[in-house]
């Protein structure tokens, strides 16, 4: 396997348990699994969600477009081979859901660049979106040991890990979340992610609803407000419900 992936055993042994978790998670979210009335309830939250993901894909790709070309330089032109070009190739590959041929990119990148922070991450985000979350949580480990406040990968590390059914997992994830909102970044991603899970998995309104109210004061894409700021108004309708 490529850098960053199991060993054999360790592909077959924890592999399966931890894609199992999440394929679970996914059936019902996609409505191919009977779901619960709560779960039912649950839906709007992970359609919200995906929305926030796909800021992050695409925050991520204006970030690394915009910082891999000179200003000025024109998009084509004399083929440029260098890793880093090569990182933007794989990144367009990425945004428009190319996963396969992301991959393979991207692994050429490591190849030449093994230690490149951004394909590294690059590589964890396109593991994640293949149901492949241990692989990708071992890349980002590796970009933790050598940058332990990269918020990219703390926040991707902990929306992973929230999301796999075992608490000891969760409680990994979530100290990743709350230390990637300490560092009190500019960008809203972390901040939802970590209101989502005061939400749904600690029934902690008032975090969450502080955690929502900190994206919003960072500028998040305005079709992601309005539904920002009505689970912030449904979350303080049920507290003044419980404080009658």
């Amino acid at each position: 396997y490529s850098n960053g992936d199991l060993s054999d055993e360790e592909y077959v042994t924890l592999k399966n348990d931890y894609t199992h978790r999440l394929a679970a998670v996914t059936r019902i979210v996609t409505g191919s699994e009977a779901a619960s009335p709560i779960q039912k309830q649950k839906r709007y939250l992970w359609w919200v969600t995906a929305i926030v993901f796909v800021g992050i894909s695409a925050g991520y790709a204006v970030a690394q477009f915009s910082g891999l070309r000179a200003p000025g330089e024109p998009l084509s032109g004399e083929i440029d081979r260098s890793p880093r070009n090569r990182l933007a190739d794989a990144q367009r590959l990425f945004f428009v859901d190319d996963m396969q041929a992301a991959r393979g990119v991207v692994e050429e990148v490591l190849r030449d660049a093994p230690g490149m922070t951004e394909a590294l991450v690059l590589s964890a985000q396109i593991h994640e979106r293949m149901a492949n979350p241990l692989a990708a949580v071992r890349q980002l480990d590796e970009v933790l040991q050598t940058e332990p406040a990269n918020i990219d990968a703390l926040t991707l590390r902990g929306w992973i890990l929230v999301r796999i059914d075992d608490p000891g997992v969760r409680e990994e994830g979530v100290r990743s979340l709350d230390q990637a909102v300490s560092l009190q970044p500019d960008v809203y991603d972390p901040y939802i992610f970590r209101g989502f899970v005061a939400r749904e998995l600690e029934r902690d309104f008032d975090l969450a609803i502080r955690m929502y109210e900190m994206a919003l004061d960072r500028d998040p894409p305005d079709a992601m407000q309005p539904e920002l700021n009505r689970i912030i108004e449904e979350m303080n309708s049920e507290l003044d419900r419980a404080s009658d």
